[in-house]
């Protein structure tokens, strides 16, 4: 009778324990195998190894301070002196501090010789938030056939997140010690005075140095055939000598990442080739009937109409004919503006005639007192009035914005989480808890008393405890566990005759159990993003969303050679999401037919027959799954279609943990009317568009790209300038994103007649 009972117990107890035996507690996911070159382990303790004395290593590096966000350039020059030659590659660690931020493995073989051999490659930007008071440390070791050589360390000033800085660079032929003039003509295209002003102080009374430009020197010979790497810089200055010295794809490089949204000043002097007067009309973006540069019967140069302020693409070109080291070159009026038009100051500031330029700083490096004045607000009013950008003036207000991050990053990755994650409900858990608390209870007096061996209650109720705690893992794995299937979002940022100047992709990864992922990129820039920093607008690191108790993801590790080719391995926690960006300049992909120069963004602000026509085209050429936005000053985004199906940005992330608000389209896109058929934008497409007025955007509109993870290069708009329009197309690909965007200077303000009469089509597939 008892072994009856006994056997029915089994049979009730069966049926818990079921979904538990078919569960992997601990498990490992490799993405790729990938081939892992020989090298030292890292560590953040110095170790003072003597450099063998067969090799000498020289630094080409002239700058030691970073840019905010950007990418570090290595450049070494290893000599050997030795009876035999050795051969092997480079182990790059990147320390800070007490932490390891990466490391890079090259593939490439380099074999040292006598006459000196040069080793060059880019690493991504690092968060260095973690320690602000620690340089960035670079060791480095030859990994060879004959042994490890250590190379030693080179120590990196950076600024934290308190503070922004920026780098001019300043190509020339000679370096040399740097006389009165040329220090004037270097301070006199610092930040500093235009974001000063903009918080309405003297820079003189500047404090902490909150905002600094700092100048790097660089030979011609070491100007990039690759644009990635001139990420490293905000604006870059070719002065005469070294403008004649730039060979075809140096040129070439420079073009591309002013189309990617580069600042470029160019002096033109004296004698110049061929090669050099292309390159200067291509900027100036004249015809070969009607040249702007030429070159006379003695061969030197001859400007029409300059100084030359252009566009192109979407950066800013200055061209001067001038002496930069003059001083009343330095002091006049078209030199201010030149330098307020390179770092895209806010039109509402850039009009001379409107408002006070700052005059350039004094030998000593500070404006002449007196000289910087409050910044007025801008008159008239009006619904189409773009909101001034004036707050009150204070250290306390541009240190509290400096340190600012956008409040929008969570609905980025909302919009990228799997449909398929979702975390097990409250009341789920608290239903097994009851029946747990059941089940080792009266369930187990009484069925232990039924059947007469309640002494088995010591066996019963530890087997209880393990099979629910087995159920309550499958459980969660059966509602957290993702398909693997991962969302992106891409931004291509369309340039002069509809080439694609810049792409950027954020990828999430979100994994049900440890892994490690494998990135294969080609010339781009790889940047984990530890999204968890803009959760929350102060400093501290707010605590995981998810509660997986996992810190964040491992440094990454690099193999290969960066940016030409290579991979980034991740060590990735289990449900602990991942973003990853990928910032490529002039990629070649294939674009859709669409004659974006024929768009006139100004008719489609108001509906009628030419914006009818122009969802037409749209619809004709990026499929049904798509739709458009435009953008314009500080108005919410004019939706130019149908929304519905392309799901956008949720308007509320802090509700993205439920099923229906992942899996309803409708829910992801605004549907609060503003100005009858316009809807208010998404708070992180618009963030991306049109970079809210804080810290150094109080100044400018945009910065130079730089790939890094803090969002400042995405936004193009200026919403004080009423001639700009950005267009902006969106098509779902699946359950990703892409965004085509345009961005079109010097439009009219307002349709005309004659204009909003017109029923030609405002744009066509090609």
């Amino acid at each position: 009778m008892t072994r009856q009972r006994l056997l029915s117990l089994a049979l009730v107890l069966t049926p818990a324990l079921l979904p538990c035996w078919g569960y992997r507690l601990t498990g490992t996911a490799i993405a790729q195998e990938t081939s892992r070159p020989s090298g030292v382990t890292p560590s953040v303790d110095s170790e003072d190894e003597p450099v063998d004395p067969r090799l000498s290593i020289e630094f080409n590096r002239r700058y030691q301070d970073l840019r905010s966000g950007s990418p570090l350039s290595i450049d070494w020059t290893l000599t050997w002196d030795g009876p035999r030659l050795p051969r092997g590659h480079l182990d790059v660690h990147v320390i800070q501090g007490r932490r390891v931020l990466g490391r890079l493995l090259s593939r490439r073989e380099i074999v040292l010789t006598d006459t000196g051999t040069r080793f060059r490659t880019l690493l991504p930007p690092f968060n260095t938030e973690h320690d602000t008071s620690s340089p960035l440390d670079i060791r480095a070791f030859f990994i060879s056939d004959v042994g490890v050589f250590p190379l030693g360390e080179r120590s990196l000033r950076i600024a934290g997140p308190l503070r922004r800085s920026f780098v001019v660079a300043f190509c020339e032929p000679w370096q040399q010690a740097s006389s009165p003039e040329e220090l004037l003509f270097t301070n006199s295209l610092n930040i500093e005075p235009l974001v000063h002003t903009a918080y309405g102080r003297p820079a003189m009374f500047a404090g902490q140095r909150l905002v600094t430009t700092y100048p790097a020197r660089i030979y011609p010979a070491d100007v990039p055939t690759d644009p990635l790497w001139l990420c490293e810089f905000n604006v870059l200055v070719l002065l005469p000598d070294g403008l004649r010295n730039l060979r075809r794809n140096q040129l070439e490089s420079v073009a591309r990442w002013v189309d990617a949204g580069g600042n470029l000043c160019v002096f033109i002097d004296g004698n110049m080739a061929a090669l050099q007067v292309d390159f200067v009309n291509r900027l100036a973006r004249a015809t070969a009937e009607h040249p702007r540069f030429q070159l006379d019967d003695d061969g030197l140069p001859r400007f029409r109409d300059g100084p030359a302020r252009l566009h192109k693409g979407l950066g800013r070109v200055v061209i001067h004919q001038d002496s930069p080291m003059e001083v009343d070159f330095l002091v006049s009026s078209d030199w201010r503006t030149s330098v307020a038009f390179l770092w895209n100051r806010l039109r509402e500031t850039h009009d001379p005639t409107a408002q006070p330029v700052p005059t350039p700083p004094t030998r000593e490096g500070g404006l002449e007192p007196g000289s910087a004045q409050p910044k007025a607000a801008p008159s008239g009013s009006g619904p189409n009035t773009a909101q001034p950008t004036f707050s009150p003036p204070g250290d306390a207000v541009l240190q509290s914005e400096v340190k600012w991050r956008l409040r929008s990053v969570n609905s980025l990755v909302a919009r990228l989480t799997p449909d398929d994650f979702e975390v097990v409900p409250l009341w789920l858990l608290g239903l097994l808890l009851i029946a747990y608390i059941v089940v080792i209870g009266p369930v187990d007096y009484l069925v232990l008393g039924w059947l007469g061996v309640r002494k088995l209650t010591w066996i019963v109720f530890p087997l209880m405890t393990v099979a629910f705690t087995l159920l309550i893992v499958w459980i969660s794995h059966e509602h957290m566990g993702t398909s693997g299937n991962v969302r992106q979002l891409i931004v291509r940022d369309i340039g002069d005759g509809g080439e694609l100047a810049r792409e950027n992709r954020f990828d999430l990864h979100l994994v049900g159990s440890h892994t490690t992922l494998a990135t294969s990129v080609t010339r781009g820039l790889f940047t984990p993003i530890d999204h968890r920093r803009f959760l929350s607008n102060g400093t501290a690191r707010s605590a995981d969303p998810f509660g997986s108790g996992h810190d964040s993801t491992e440094p990454s590790e690099y193999i290969g050679t960066i940016p030409v080719g290579y991979t980034a391995l991740q060590d990735l926690p289990q449900w602990s999401p991942q973003v990853n960006r990928v910032f490529r300049i002039a990629p070649e992909e294939p674009m859709p037919a669409f004659d974006w120069d024929s768009v006139e963004p100004e008719r489609l602000a108001t509906a009628g027959t030419a914006r009818s026509r122009f969802q037409i085209a749209v619809q004709q050429v990026f499929g049904p799954r798509s739709t458009a936005m435009l953008f314009h000053t500080n108005q919410a985004a004019r939706h130019l279609g149908d929304t519905s199906s392309v799901p956008l940005f949720p308007e509320s992330p802090r509700d993205w943990f439920t099923k229906a608000q992942r899996r309803g389209n409708r829910r992801w896109t605004s549907t609060s009317p503003v100005n009858g058929n316009d809807h208010e934008p998404s708070d992180f497409l618009r963030d991306a568009c049109v970079r809210p007025s804080r810290g150094v955007f109080r100044a400018v509109s945009r910065v130079a790209p730089h790939g890094g993870d803090n969002f400042e290069d995405l936004a193009l708009l200026d919403p004080t300038d009423r001639g700009q329009w950005l267009l902006v197309i969106a098509v779902a690909d699946g359950d990703s994103l892409l965004l085509y965007r345009h961005l079109y200077h010097d439009r009219p303000t307002a349709e005309s007649p004659t204009t909003s009469q017109s029923t030609a089509s405002t744009t066509s597939p090609r």
